[in-house]
C-alpha cells in the first residue's frame, strides 16, 4: 500500500489531501449546523456564534460554495488519478505513428480538451470560492437594499457565474440532459425568445440582468428555499450518513448477506441485486449511481449463475430504480415532498409503504419467475447461516435510532439524521473496541493513514483507527453530496425562471381544461390528464437524479391533477413514480445503460427486459389513484391491498409468460392481463369485480404450483419432476 501511495505525484497527493479536507469540512459543517439548530451553538464561550447559524440563507451560501468547489476539486483529482493509472497506455499510443495518422480532427480535439479540462475545472473551483465570498460578505445588502436601490454590475456578473457553475457541475456529474433543460429554461426566459413564441409559451421575456437576479444574485434560484434549503439540510444529512455508513462497512455487510441469501434460494444470487439495491437505493438519491455501485458486484455474479447479460443488467436496473421508492427516505424525495405539499413527513412515509411493497414484491416475483422459466436455478443450496447477521447487528442500533426519532418522536429529518450519525459513530467506537482489543469475533479493525495500515489491536491504536474511519466517513459523505449541490441549484434556477415567465400556471390551466374531455360518452378527462402527466413525468425525469426529477414534475405536472380533485399525496406519488421509472424507460433509460455497460449487453435488449420486469410499476400509480385507500389508510385498505397485489402478480405472469410451472400461450397471458385489470381497477365499478378477479388469479397460481408443478432441470439439461413444495 505504501508503494502505491508513494508512486503518486505531488500534485495528485496535494489535491487528494485538499479533497479529503474539504469533504470532511462540508459534512462537519452540515452536522454542526444541525446541532446548532437543535440545541444551540455548541461552542458558546469558546467561539462566537457565526451569523450563518441564525440565517439559513447564509448557511446555504457557504454550503453551495463549498459543495461546488469540492465537486470540481474531486473531479480534477479523479481525472489526474485516471491519467496516472493509464500513463503507460497513453505513452504507447502516442508513439504509434499509425494510430496518430488515423486520428481525425475530432479525436485530436477531444484529446486537447481532455488535457485542458482539468485546468478549466480548477479555475471554476476558484470562481466558486470567489462567488461564495462575494455573496456572503454582501449578504445584508443583497438581502435588503439591493432589491430597491438596484444591483451592481459586479452583482450581475457574479449571478451569471453562479448560474453557469450550477449548470456546468450538473453537466459533468449527471450528463447533458438536465443541463440542457437548464440552458433551455434560461434561453426561454430571455427577452430574445419569449415574445417570439406563441400560445401558452409566449411571455414578455427577461433581460440577462433580470435572469442573473432571479436565478441567483437576488438570493433565489440557486439559493431557492425549497431546492437548496431542503437539499442542504434534510437531503444532505442522509447522503452524508450513507457515506459514513459505507466507511464503517454497511455496504459490505449488505453484500455479504445478499451472497448468503443467494446460496440459500433456488433462484440463486439474482436476489442480491433486488435486496442490496432496495436498501442502498433508498438513500443514494440516484438510480444511476445505485446501479453503478451495487451493479459492479451483483451483475458479474448474476452472469456467473448462467443468466443472460441483458437480463442481468435489467434486474439490477429495475431494482435500483425501485429503491428510490422505498420509505422512509425514498431517494431523499420524501423530505422534499413533505415540504412542497406542506404535510407531516410521516404522512409521506405511510403513503409510500404500500406502493413500494407492491412494486418490490412484483419485481422479486418477476425475477423469480424469469429464473425458473429459463432454468437458471442454483442446484447447490445450503441453509442460511443466521450467525452472519451478528456481524452487522451493531448497525441495527443507528437504524433503530433513525426510526425511533422519525416515527415515534417525530423529529425533523435533519434532527433525526444528526442523531443517527452520532449513534453510528458511538456504536462503532464501542464495537471496534470490543472486536479489536478483546478479540471478539473474526473481524479486524484497521485504518489506512498515508498508505500505512493501522491495526486496532491495542486500546490507543483502536481508538485511532476508529477515529480515522469516522473522518473517512465524513469525507465520503461530503464527496457523495457534492454532485447533488449543483443539480439542486440548477433545479432552483429552472423552477424560478419558469415560474417567473408564468409558464407553469398557463400549462396547468391548459391541462386542467382537458378534465372536461369525454371518451365514448363517458367522463375520461381525469384519465387523459393522468396519461399526459405520466408522459410528462417520464420525459422530465430522463437522466435526472431523484431530487431533481421529483422537483421538476412536482412543480410542472402535479398541480393540474390536484385541481381535478385528486388528493395531494396521491398526486405527488403518481408523478414521482413515473419520474423514477424514467430510469428504465427508453430512449435514455440511464440505469439500464449503466447496467448494460457493466454486463457487456446490448442497450435496447436490456431496456426491453427491464420494461418486462418493471411492467407493474407503470400500472401501480394508476391503481393507487383508483384505490385511494392504498395511500390514505382506512378499513378499505385491508381489501384493496391484497386484491391489487393479486393484480400486480397477474401482470407479472402475463409479461414474463410464466406462471411458476409452465410457459403460457398468448391467449392465456391475455386472460391474466384482463384479470389484472379487474383486480386493480374493478373498484371503479364495484369492489366485487376486484374480489372475483383476485380470487381467480390466486386460484390459477395455486393450480400451477400444486397441481401442474415445476420440473427442475438437472445437470445434464434434461428435466426431472420434483415436488413443487420444495422450491423456494
Amino acid at each position: 500500500m505504501s508503494e502505491t501511495y508513494s508512486d503518486r505525484g505531488l500534485p495528485e497527493v496535494a489535491l487528494g489531501l485538499l479533497v479529503y479536507t474539504l469533504g470532511f469540512v462540508l459534512t462537519g459543517y452540515t452536522v454542526l449546523y444541525a446541532v446548532s439548530l437543535v440545541g444551540g451553538w455548541p461552542l458558546t464561550g469558546l467561539v462566537e456564534e457565526p451569523r450563518w447559524v441564525v440565517r439559513d440563507k447564509r448557511y446555504m451560501i457557504l454550503f453551495f460554495g463549498m459543495g461546488i468547489t469540492l465537486y470540481y476539486l474531486d473531479y480534477v483529482y479523479q481525472q489526474l488519478a485516471d491519467e496516472n493509472a493509464g500513463v503507460g497506455a497513453d505513452a504507447e499510443a502516442a508513439t504509434s505513428p499509425a494510430s496518430e495518422s488515423a486520428d481525425g480532427a475530432l479525436e485530436r480535439a477531444r484529446r486537447v480538451w481532455k488535457r485542458v479540462d482539468p485546468y478549466i475545472a480548477l479555475a471554476l473551483a476558484l470562481a466558486a470560492l470567489y462567488t461564495m465570498y462575494h455573496v456572503y460578505t454582501n449578504f445584508s445588502r443583497l438581502d435588503g437594499d439591493a432589491y430597491i436601490l438596484g444591483y451592481t454590475t459586479t452583482d450581475h456578473v457574479v449571478g451569471v457565474v453562479l448560474i453557469a457553475l450550477a449548470v456546468d457541475t450538473t453537466r459533468r456529474a449527471f450528463g447533458t440532459t438536465i443541463a440542457a433543460v437548464a440552458v433551455a429554461a434560461i434561453a426561454y426566459a430571455h427577452s430574445a425568445v419569449g415574445p417570439r413564441l406563441f400560445g401558452v409559451f409566449q411571455h414578455s421575456g427577461q433581460s440577462w440582468e433580470q435572469i442573473a437576479e432571479n436565478g441567483a444574485i437576488a438570493l433565489s434560484g440557486v439559493y431557492d428555499g425549497t431546492m437548496m434549503g431542503i437539499g442542504s439540510t434534510w437531503v444532505a444529512i442522509f447522503i452524508m450518513f450513507a457515506g459514513i455508513a459505507k466507511a464503517f462497512g454497511l455496504m459490505e455487510f449488505v453484500r455479504e448477506i445478499g451472497k448468503e441469501l443467494g446460496r440459500s434460494l433456488r433462484t440463486g444470487v439474482v436476489q442480491i441485486a433486488v435486496i442490496s439495491s432496495m436498501i442502498m437505493g433508498s438513500i443514494t438519491g440516484s438510480a444511476a449511481a445505485n446501479t453503478a455501485t451495487t451493479g459492479s458486484f451483483t451483475i458479474p455474479m448474476i452472469k456467473d449463475q448462467g443468466v443472460d447479460s441483458d437480463i442481468a443488467a435489467s434486474i439490477e436496473a429495475v431494482a435500483s430504480a425501485g429503491g428510490q421508492m422505498l420509505p422512509p427516505v425514498m431517494g431523499v424525495a420524501a423530505f422534499l415532498m413533505a415540504d412542497i405539499i406542506q404535510v407531516p413527513y410521516l404522512d409521506i412515509v405511510q403513503a409510500g409503504i404500500i406502493p413500494a411493497a407492491l412494486f418490490y414484491f412484483s419485481v422479486c416475483l418477476a425475477v423469480h419467475f424469469t429464473i425458473l422459466k429459463f432454468g437458471w436455478i442454483s442446484n447447490d443450496l445450503s441453509s442460511f447461516r443466521w450467525r452472519l447477521l451478528l456481524n452487522g447487528l451493531h448497525f441495527a442500533i443507528p437504524m433503530g435510532v433513525l426510526l425511533y426519532t422519525l416515527v415515534y418522536l417525530r423529529y425533523t429529518p435533519l434532527s433525526s439524521g444528526m442523531n443517527t450519525i452520532f449513534a453510528i459513530i458511538g456504536v462503532m467506537f464501542v464495537r471496534n473496541f470490543v472486536v479489536g482489543v478483546f478479540d471478539v469475533g473474526s473481524d479486524e479493525v484497521t485504518a489506512e493513514v498515508f498508505g500505512r495500515e493501522i491495526r486496532g489491536d491495542d486500546p490507543l491504536s483502536n481508538l485511532f483507527a476508529t477515529a480515522k474511519q469516522t473522518v473517512d466517513g465524513f469525507k465520503q459523505g461530503g464527496v457523495d453530496m457534492a454532485p447533488l449541490v449543483g443539480v439542486l441549484a440548477a433545479m432552483g434556477v429552472i423552477v424560478e425562471l419558469l415560474e417567473g415567465t408564468g409558464l407553469t400556471a398557463r400549462v396547468a390551466t391548459s391541462i386542467v381544461s382537458l378534465g372536461d374531455v369525454s371518451i365514448l360518452g363517458f367522463g375520461g378527462g381525469l384519465f387523459v390528464v393522468l396519461f399526459l402527466a405520466m408522459i410528462a413525468s417520464i420525459l422530465f425525469g430522463l437522466g435526472m437524479p431523484t431530487p431533481a426529477a421529483y422537483i421538476l414534475v412536482a412543480i410542472l405536472v402535479a398541480k393540474p391533477i390536484t385541481e381535478l380533485g385528486t388528493p395531494d399525496i396521491a398526486t405527488h406519488m403518481f408523478v414521482f413514480y413515473f419520474a423514477m421509472l424514467s430510469a428504465i424507460t427508453p430512449p435514455v433509460a440511464i440505469s439500464v445503460a449503466i447496467g448494460a455497460r457493466i454486463a457487456g449487453a446490448g442497450f435496447l435488449q436490456s431496456a426491453k427486459q427491464a420494461l418486462r420486469l418493471g411492467a407493474p410499476g407503470f400500472v401501480i400509480p394508476y391503481a393507487f389513484i383508483a384505490n385511494e385507500s392504498l395511500i390514505y389508510w382506512s378499513s378499505e385498505t385491508l381489501v384493496a391491498f391484497p386484491v391489487v397485489l393479486a393484480g400486480t402478480v397477474a401482470l407479472i405472469v402475463a409479461t414474463i409468460g410464466f406462471d411458476g410451472a409452465r410457459d403460457l400461450s398468448a391467449p392465456v397471458r391475455a386472460v391474466f392481463v384482463i384479470a389484472a385489470a379487474g383486480a386493480m381497477f374493478g373498484s371503479i365499478v364495484h369492489v366485487a369485480i376486484q374480489l372475483v378477479a383476485a380470487a381467480a388469479i390466486v386460484a390459477a397460481l395455486l393450480h400451477a404450483r400444486y397441481v401442474v408443478g415445476y420440473d427442475l432441470p438437472n445437470d445434464t439439461g434434461t428435466e426431472s419432476g420434483v415436488d413443487p413444495t420444495t422450491l423456494d
